[in-house]
């Protein structure tokens, strides 16, 4: 895994705890499987296997639209490859003020917009979980907008479909791993939320300072030499 691999797994992994996803977790495991409050309170194996299965084909829609959008960006980027030293620097440019704006330093007003994809009513059984994992992922700008441009603009940079699925795929395991996590912890998490929900704004403040850091070795010459540096600490493969 080389730098652009661990930042997109750990932009997925923040990106669950910041306070727009952390607080509603609870209820989204609630709509997707279809179980109630009272269920929460005394669960049943059946009602634990319901939700575990649920939130696996959650998971799975969100990462279907990131790995695609990983795709079609990586696809696109292939078209600008003899600008690639200029087109790192102002991606890591972008990167810097996304990483700004999650330390709320600067205001970017279409990132603060809620572009949710409501569905009153969810459709039936794990294709049902799948089609709102697929609404999350369209939809929830302010969450994993900036976090997801970030991964989408890296992706970009190889020009190669290959690089941009194994980047959105660590971006969708860092996200989906905490909901895993979750969906076995169901019963527990409005206890665990009050002990700590605070961590959710320290999240975004980590989150921005690797968005930050990322963009500051874009931008500079040390991104390529510690990609380097990395591939020569690792076995081949990983």
């Amino acid at each position: 895994m080389n730098v652009s691999g661990l930042a997109a797994f750990m932009s997925g992994f923040l990106s669950f705890f910041t306070p727009c996803i952390l607080p509603l977790v609870p209820s989204y495991l609630i709509y997707i499987s279809g179980i109630t409050v009272g269920d929460v309170a005394a669960p049943t194996k059946e009602h634990r296997r319901r939700v575990f299965f649920h939130s696996l084909s959650f998971i799975l829609g969100f990462s279907f639209v990131f790995v695609a959008l990983g795709v079609s960006t990586s696809l696109l980027g292939g078209f600008f490859a003899e600008y690639q030293a200029y087109i790192i620097r102002l991606g890591g440019i972008i990167l810097i003020l996304l990483g700004l704006f999650y330390l709320d330093i600067i205001k970017i007003s279409f990132f603060n917009r809620q572009y949710m994809m409501q569905l009153e009513q969810k459709p039936v059984g794990l294709a049902g979980s799948f089609v709102v994992g697929l609404t999350f992922s369209l939809g929830w700008t302010p969450c994993v907008g900036p976090a997801l441009s970030s991964i989408l603009i890296v992706a970009s940079m190889a020009g190669k479909t290959s690089h941009g699925t194994y980047l959105l795929s660590l971006y969708s395991l860092g996200l989906a791993i905490p909901f895993v996590v979750s969906s076995l912890l169901f019963d527990k998490l409005f206890i665990l939320l009050k002990r700590f929900g605070f961590i959710a704004q320290y999240a975004v403040k980590v989150l921005g300072a690797l968005l930050i850091l990322l963009g500051l070795l874009m931008v500079s010459s040390y991104y390529m030499t510690l990609n380097l540096w990395i591939g020569t600490l690792l076995p081949s493969g990983v």
